[in-house]
């Protein structure tokens, strides 16, 4: 009897703008490992990151089984796989769906079988223990008389009725389960661009409501230590040649469990032993207790936020309505100051569109985030994703939810004839707050961004800050195109461009945005368009203006609030600063360091007490401020440059925001002449 042919598929999309925004697919590596621990003599099992690849062996091979994981950026792109297969292999095909897009409850989940007809299963929450079970009954029957009960783990349709088998998606036994790395399934990912993951534990214990993670109930359970530490091992020695590619955890908290420290020993002595991660992205634990900060010790120098405190909201019925507690004002405090003393950098994110959120509260929120001294503020927009338990029914009622749509970066092409593209739903409006309001916020979510986030001339803005201006009205003139200064001109025209382009970004309905990606791709010679992630875009068009026009563009908000006659060394000393954050940042293209320039204020102390007090507190006799690069980045640069060294300034620098980690590092340091 021939074996079982099973094809599994985390797809993406191939193509130079997500040349580094692809994983090796160890979500399926898992499912496979698991289902051939099994049944290893009855089934052949194959990978697949890349669509065409995987659609020609579907002509070659004709699989049996065709398995794929769903999430919101692969979704339109699963689908035309799915119809393809179909239209190769007929009705003789198991197809089967599973990952976070999977909701737990029946009427999402019966909405699925309405909006994907070819697929003939979804497995809700982890996939091992459900796909095993689907396939042992496929192994038992044909696929025609395969349903005749509820399997483990699966939903499909029988007779126009759901079929719910026993929820088990989440009560593995990870001893059970062996390595992808270890066991060789990674092998073909591994020594291309293909980022390293991670995962040393599985669940969240915590339960917000606009997450994937929330609506899963379960018990917190660890992989095998020495499994772990092997698979660190293993990542480390294939990955060591190219630093400047980060390692990712994929943990949902990382430092929740005691071991975690001991396994961020490992990480850090790696990095410096053997020269890789030299950076690494995780979440860390959202209690941020001693574990958390053994952790956030170790690594957070080497990650891109450092410690992060994610609030999401502060408004206390937004946390009621999104299952959401928060630390304490007091825990904050006492986090952040550990951070300072540690020379680390201290992060949150924040969610504008959350329900009972409005234009002031969320203003609030701003301010006391400024005011705890967090060194990077991310204000993000409100996303309704499959899967969540915001988007259940009764929801968007309740709320007047109002939404539109875009484009996921560079998520979109050709599989075949068909042309994919992956949409966010963005929440532009509730009974709470308007389309106006999500516009504004729009402004701010893009300045915060480059100057909390890439850095973009902070001392300036801190400076501002603590002159007695709200830095939400300093940003909102600063956006004015309506000034009559006609030497900010260059700036108001990088304005005028940002707006026209989030605005633009925005569709009415999901057709509408498909077709103003297709239109785009085909105007762009059958090529995905330039990168699209505005945030990081138009930083890096930021950081390549004209410091002229950027120095006349602040001088001239500066002026709209204080009197210049009035408060001379004020601009003197805004002037000097503005002058400093043009300065420090590295020019990727010459990499040529500046003399050192006299400063009569202590700049480290300032950023490393987190800016909570106003720079005269820092006053000094006048030293000499030297630059210099930061070791690491000496190390990563080299190599990052290979990569990217054909490509004109501003894209080089979008690269380098995107894969440089920290950001911090693509600025110098800085530091007092000791001569």
């Amino acid at each position: 009897m021939p074996k079982l042919k099973i094809f599994l598929g985390d797809l993406s999309y191939i193509n130079p703008q997500n040349r580094f925004n692809l994983f090796v697919p160890l979500n399926i590596g898992y499912v496979a490992a698991y289902t051939k621990k099994l049944y290893a003599e009855d089934i052949e099992i194959t990978l697949f990151k890349d669509p065409d690849l995987m659609l020609e062996q579907i002509n070659i091979q004709k699989p049996d089984v065709l398995g794929l994981s769903f999430y919101y950026w692969n979704t339109d792109l699963n689908k035309a796989m799915t119809q393809k297969a179909r239209d190769v292999l007929g009705e003789k095909l198991l197809v089967v769906w599973g990952g976070p897009s999977v909701d737990t409850e029946p009427a999402p989940q019966s909405r699925l079988f309405d909006r994907f007809p070819h697929v003939d299963a979804f497995i809700a929450n982890e996939g091992e223990l459900g796909f095993a079970a689907l396939i042992g009954e496929r192994l038992s029957n044909d696929k025609k008389n395969m349903w005749q009960a509820p399997i483990d783990g699966v939903v499909f349709h029988q007779c126009g009725e759901l079929v719910r088998g026993t929820a088990v998606g989440l009560s593995l036994d990870l001893a059970e389960l062996n390595s992808p790395y270890l066991t060789g399934l990674m092998d073909p990912f591994i020594g291309g661009d293909y980022l390293a993951e991670l995962q040393t534990s599985r669940l969240c214990p915590y339960t917000c409501t606009f997450c994937v993670s929330g609506k899963n109930r379960g018990k917190l359970r660890a992989f095998p230590y020495q499994q772990v530490i092997d698979e660190i091992a293993f990542i480390v020695d294939h990955y060591k040649d190219k630093p400047y590619l980060p390692m990712h955890l994929v943990d949902e908290n990382f430092g929740i469990i005691e071991r975690d420290g001991e396994l961020s020993d490992v990480i850090l002595e790696s990095s410096r032993t053997q020269g890789y991660p030299k950076g690494i992205y995780f979440y860390n634990d959202k209690r941020f207790g001693d574990t958390a900060k053994k952790v956030i010790g170790n690594l957070g120098n080497m990650t891109l936020y450092g410690m992060a405190l994610s609030l999401q909201t502060e408004n206390p019925d937004t946390l009621k309505e999104i299952k959401r507690r928060n630390l304490t004002s007091e825990q904050l405090d006492e986090a952040i100051q550990w951070a300072s003393s540690k020379g680390l950098n201290s992060t949150t994110e924040l969610i504008f569109g959350l329900p009972y959120e409005t234009r002031d509260s969320f203003i609030q929120l701003l301010n006391n985030a400024l005011d705890r001294g967090f060194d990077s503020i991310n204000i993000n927009n409100l996303i309704m994703l499959d899967g969540v338990e915001m988007a259940r029914d009764g929801y968007r009622e309740k709320h007047d939810v109002q939404s539109r749509f875009r484009l996921i970066n560079a998520n979109q092409g050709f599989l075949d004839d068909v042309f994919c593209v992956e949409l966010d739903e963005v929440v532009v409006s509730t009974n709470c707050f308007s389309f106006d309001d999500f516009k504004f916020m729009r402004r701010l979510n893009f300045m915060f961004y480059a100057i909390f986030s890439l850095g973009f001339y902070t001392w300036f803005f801190q400076f501002v800050r603590h002159s007695s201006i709200p830095l939400v009205e300093f940003i909102g003139h600063l956006f004015s195109t309506k000034s009559p200064n006609s030497s900010i001109a260059n700036w108001t025209n990088f304005v005028e461009k940002f707006e026209t382009a989030a605005l633009a970004e925005l569709h009415n309905s999901p057709e509408a945005a498909r077709q103003a990606a297709y239109k785009s791709f085909c105007e762009n010679g059958n090529q995905v368009p330039p990168p699209t992630l505005l945030n990081v875009s138009f930083g890096a068009k930021l950081i390549c203006l004209d410091k002229d026009w950027i120095a006349s563009a602040l001088v001239d908000s500066l002026e709209n609030f204080i009197d210049r006659m009035e408060n001379p060394s004020l601009f003197e000393t805004a002037n000097t600063l503005i002058n400093l954050c043009h300065q420090e940042r590295i020019n990727l293209k010459d990499r040529k360091i500046p003399s050192a320039i006299i400063c009569d204020y202590d700049l480290p102390s300032w950023k490393k007490d987190k800016f909570r007090r106003s720079l005269e507190h820092y006053k000094t006799a006048p030293k000499a401020l030297k630059f210099s690069e930061d070791p690491e980045f000496v190390a990563k640069f080299p190599e990052f440059l290979k990569s990217f060294s054909e490509h004109h300034t501003t894209e080089l620098y979008f690269q380098a925001l995107q894969f440089m980690v920290p950001r911090s590092h693509l600025k110098y340091n800085l530091s007092f002449d000791t001569d």
